[in-house]
């Protein structure tokens, strides 16, 4: 008797680009060089990435783009305090990019999150009904 496993719902393979996602968890986190940091867990449309955030005066400018994408304002010459909690349920415009690992099944490179945008950036998420040109 023949079969199948019926899937009505729309796959929509996520790209290369920029997207909203959603923090779904976030954990403080020491980094191997002993740097605190925030461990995200981030919903972007069917994926979950798992990403870093690295609280060091180097990483300043993405500390305050993080900080712009949740919400929150990073002043010059202030602290910055971001805490897990501030970060749980926040919809956030990401930058995705190819990573250096790969995916053993598909030979291809995982995706990861490069930057975090600004509240307003545009989306090059296709899981809706138009066609970004």
């Amino acid at each position: 008797m023949p079969s199948v496993k019926i899937k009505t719902s729309e796959h929509v393979s996520i790209r290369p680009g920029i997207h909203m996602g959603t923090i779904e968890d976030a954990v403080d986190a020491v980094s191997g060089a002993g740097n605190e940091m925030l461990k995200l867990r981030v919903k972007v449309g069917g994926l979950t990435l798992t990403t870093w955030v690295v609280f060091t005066t180097n990483n300043s400018k993405n500390l305050a783009e993080f900080a712009a994408a949740i919400g929150k304002k990073a002043v010059e010459d202030k602290v910055l305090t971001i805490e897990a909690e501030d970060c749980i349920g926040k919809s956030a415009m990401v930058k995705l990019g190819d990573s250096n690992k790969i995916n053993p099944k598909t030979q291809e490179p995982f995706l990861e999150i490069k930057g975090w945008l600004p509240p307003g950036s545009e989306s090059t998420d296709v899981t809706g009904d138009e066609i970004p040109f």
